[in-house]
């Protein structure tokens, strides 16, 4: 006889049948917001969960599932933060940025930005999502990511473009077939979902 596990009844059924979301744009809550250092500099992390439509509570179902005990949020909009050195890319990194913050107060009245991203909680928000290739261990994919901010009117009037595809730069040679799931690996969209809003990001 097979020995029964002691937390058989508290396992969740794995059934493999995960959709893939679609690339296109949705109606968003932002979950939490932080900012992030790297060697690069900072970043706006903008956690998001879809709210309405088929995919509402898409990513907090996967995190919910997700048995691992290092298990990330998946659905993360990034933003660099300028760094006022005058370059022509700082001034596009302030012209994204300010896309998003005039998208969220656009979307929630009476919202006003004071430059402190935990007011950016529980707030409605349009993104984009785009269709990104990954490669890790000899295996290839695509995932949709989150990739810009736009009103919730832009989303419901269909006033948008669906972002083109971001293939991999300089391509290898795949060893293996490609194989198609919207969350193959950790990446740069992955991120520690906290339990609480004053609990201390994992840095």
């Amino acid at each position: 006889m097979i020995n029964r596990p002691n937390n058989w009844d508290d396992v969740r059924a794995y059934s493999g049948s995960r959709q893939k979301l679609p690339a296109g744009a949705y109606v968003c809550d932002i979950i939490q917001a932080v900012v992030q250092s790297n060697d690069y500099g900072q970043q706006l992390c903008v956690l998001v969960d879809i709210n309405s439509g088929e995919w509402a509570g898409y990513y907090a179902e996967n995190f919910d599932n997700n048995q691992r005990e290092d298990k990330k949020w998946k659905g993360v909009l990034r933003l660099w933060l300028p760094v006022n050195d005058g370059s022509d890319k700082d001034e596009f990194t302030k012209s994204i940025l300010k896309g998003f913050i005039t998208a969220v107060e656009e979307s929630n009245r009476g919202y006003s930005w004071n430059w402190d991203e935990r007011t950016l909680a529980k707030k409605e928000i349009g993104v984009l999502f785009r269709n990104e290739e990954w490669e890790w261990n000899g295996k290839s994919g695509w995932t949709a990511k989150p990739f810009r901010a736009i009103s919730v009117d832009s989303v419901a009037d269909g006033n948008f473009t669906v972002p083109k595809d971001k293939p991999l730069k300089n391509k290898p040679a795949p060893a293996q077939t490609p194989i198609y799931d919207n969350y193959p690996v950790p990446g740069a969209s992955d991120f520690t979902m906290l339990e609480n809003d004053d609990a201390q990001l994992p840095f």
